[in-house]
């Protein structure tokens, strides 16, 4: 279920982390977005939902998210600008922020915010002993030696504006676990466009790039498989305010299936220091190919 649309990175990447304040309310994000690895065209998740916290904070630089709840509605196209809108409550520390694009809603969001980074959640969640990110392969050093699922992922990865190096993944050969764990980090080469950009930002952005991987094992493991697939909500615990956006952040995933075609996936995102710095839960749906043998 990869698609091949891309194959070779974005030249540029500022766009997607320099919004336009058009008013008290209203921010605008310009095109190109980075398309997904499922349906060319359609706009990456963790775009959606980076754009969505940063439209608040350029309108709101003095506080800090704790909390994000993003709902994909409708899909995005990539070629088509995105406006946010944000609607702050009274008396409450909640805003609401609604995407859309031409005037269609393509997504709608609540942020629970604190003017204090004393006020958010630390993880208890322990980081697993693994190595720094140069004790592993990198991507193109790895995709000689691997087949399969593995390989399919390292290739989709070269479409994207994003170093990976995996760490432990169900996809390797020999592999007996579901859980995905990944160093993951902007590529070097795109450092200058990241001059201004806010470092929570990059880091929602990457949240989203290995999620799926222990769910597409789990049901493959069962002798399911997958004709497509798409994000339904994505949900985010802040635990950290100093995000660096040019550093490596290891993201460790594992997968709950919830009914046939559902699936609930975590990832706990730490950085080069081993601090859990976000906790991730989203719920995917999962469109199962016609085939008999499924054990689910």
């Amino acid at each position: 279920c990869y698609s091949t649309a891309m194959s070779t990175s974005p030249a540029s990447i500022s766009n997607y982390f320099d919004l336009i304040k058009l008013d008290d309310r209203n921010v605008k994000s310009l095109p190109p977005h980075l398309a997904g690895i499922i349906v060319p065209g359609r706009t990456f998740g963790g775009l959606l939902v980076s754009q969505a916290v940063r439209s608040f904070t350029t309108l709101n630089p003095g506080v800090f998210p704790h909390t994000v709840n993003y709902k994909y509605i409708a899909p995005g196209n990539s070629s088509v600008p995105l406006q946010f809108k944000i609607t702050d409550y009274i008396d409450s520390k909640v805003a609401s922020v609604s995407a859309s694009e031409d005037g269609k809603l393509v997504g709608m969001g609540h942020i629970n915010y604190t003017t204090s980074p004393d006020l958010l959640d630390s993880s208890a969640f322990p980081c697993p002993d693994y190595g720094s990110p140069d004790d592993y392969s990198s991507a193109d050093e790895l995709i000689e030696y691997v087949e399969g699922k593995m390989k399919q992922f390292l290739e989709m990865m070269k479409s994207f504006p994003v170093e990976a190096r995996p760490v432990e993944s169900p996809h390797f050969p020999t592999s007996e676990i579901v859980r995905n764990a990944t160093w993951l980090r902007i590529k070097p080469e795109f450092k200058d466009d990241l001059r201004s950009a806010n470092g929570l930002s990059v880091a929602l952005f990457l949240s989203d790039f290995t999620i799926f991987e222990a769910a597409k094992a789990t049901f493959e493991k069962s002798n399911i498989k997958i004709k497509s697939s798409a994000s339904l909500h994505h949900s985010v615990w802040i635990h950290e305010t100093n995000f660096d956006p040019l550093g490596w952040y290891l993201c460790v995933g594992k997968c709950d299936v919830i009914s046939f075609g559902r699936a609930k996936m975590e990832t706990y995102m730490f950085n080069e220091s081993r601090k859990c710095v976000m906790t991730v839960v989203q719920e995917g749906y999962f469109q199962i190919a016609p085939e008999r043998g499924n054990k689910l």
